[in-house]
C-alpha cells in the first residue's frame, strides 16, 4: 500500500484542492494518507528532507513526487505505479 503525504500550508491557496483530490483518490485506491502542515516542527522536518520550497507537495513512499497540484491522471498513475511495483 503506498504512503502518501501532502505538505500543506494553511494559508495556501491550493492546498485544498490537492488535499480534495487526494481524499477522493482514497475512495478509489487503498493508500495511506496524511497531510503535514509546514508550519509545524514535523513538516519543516519532512520539508527540509526533501528540499521542498513550494505547497502543496506530495510525497509518495518517501519521495517527493509532485509540487502543486497534480493532475488527476498524474496522481491515479503514480498511485497505479507504486501499487505494480509492490505487487511484483
Amino acid at each position: 500500500m503506498p504512503n502518501v503525504v501532502l505538505l500543506y500550508s494553511p494559508t495556501c491557496g491550493a492546498c485544498p484542492a490537492a488535499k480534495s483530490l487526494w481524499k477522493e483518490l482514497r475512495v478509489k485506491y487503498s493508500f495511506s494518507y496524511r497531510e503535514v502542515d509546514i508550519t509545524t516542527p514535523d513538516g519543516q522536518e519532512l520539508a527540509n528532507r526533501h528540499a521542498v520550497r513550494a505547497v502543496p507537495a506530495t510525497i509518495i513512499d518517501g519521495r517527493l513526487t509532485f509540487v502543486g497540484v497534480p493532475s488527476r491522471q498524474s496522481a491515479e498513475k503514480a498511485l497505479q505505479l507504486k501499487m505494480q511495483a509492490r505487487a511484483t
